[in-house]
């Protein structure tokens, strides 16, 4: 794996298509320190969340990647140089509910909510999604045109292709567990670009959250009061 891949799981090493729910994607600017791997001094890049669920390093991983989400960022040093860097927070530091499947924060500088799950995938919920849980609905995502180089030309055939066939042409099907049987996924194709091997996709979906976060958030979303700028410190 080079430094110009994008597109390939840092746990398993095979094809990422972003799908919300079942894949994430973790910023080089977000500096996660992997502390399990003497080689590397951060983690950085896509993985499948089915990956890291199974992945002997996840507790270590899952409380580095809580400490940002949750955090309003901090100064790491690093023994032997003579540098510092600032690692960010994201804010999510009010702490709403906590069971053995998840824990649910909201952050405090703006209406956006992120559920933490055991597994340690995470999810950020916004006012519209909110609201969806509260009238009962499911939380139906609809991520807009995304982009995605594929490690190999696929030919003509993939403006026609299923999801079900591209996860299957590139082997990687198995990395989304329960997509295909209850995710209710919409996929559309919007061109390729085989120079660069550029697919142009789109994907609705329902995400799947944990039945206790969602029966959480359920009540929740006829409860909370939105920010005001006056609360922000």
């Amino acid at each position: 794996m080079d430094d110009d891949d994008t597109t390939s799981c840092r746990i398993c090493r095979e094809f990422v298509l972003q799908i919300p729910g079942w894949t994430g994607y973790i910023h080089s600017y977000w500096l996660l320190r992997a502390s399990w791997d003497p080689d590397h001094q951060f983690f950085e890049g896509p993985l499948h969340f089915s990956c890291l669920e199974q992945w002997e390093h996840r507790e270590a991983f899952q409380q580095e990647m809580a400490g940002i989400l949750t955090g309003r960022g901090r100064t790491l040093t690093f023994e032997g140089t003579e540098f510092t860097m600032n690692q960010p927070g994201l804010y999510f530091s009010e702490l709403l509910h906590q069971d053995a499947d998840c824990a649910i924060y909201r952050n405090t500088a703006e209406d956006r909510w992120l559920v933490l799950t055991a597994q340690a995938s995470w999810e950020t919920l916004g006012p519209q999604e909110l609201s969806a849980l509260g009238h009962g609905d499911p939380v139906r995502l609809e991520e807009g045109v995304d982009r995605v180089a594929l490690p190999e030309d696929p030919g003509p055939d993939i403006e026609s292709a299923t999801l079900p066939e591209l996860l299957d042409l590139f082997g990687s099907r198995d990395r989304y567990p329960g997509l295909l049987e209850s995710g209710s996924p919409g996929y559309r194709s919007w061109g390729y670009h085989p120079r660069k091997r550029i697919l142009a996709y789109s994907i609705d979906i329902d995400l799947p959250l944990p039945a206790s976060a969602a029966d959480f958030l359920r009540g929740y979303a006829h409860t909370y009061t939105p920010l005001s700028f006056d609360d922000l410190d």
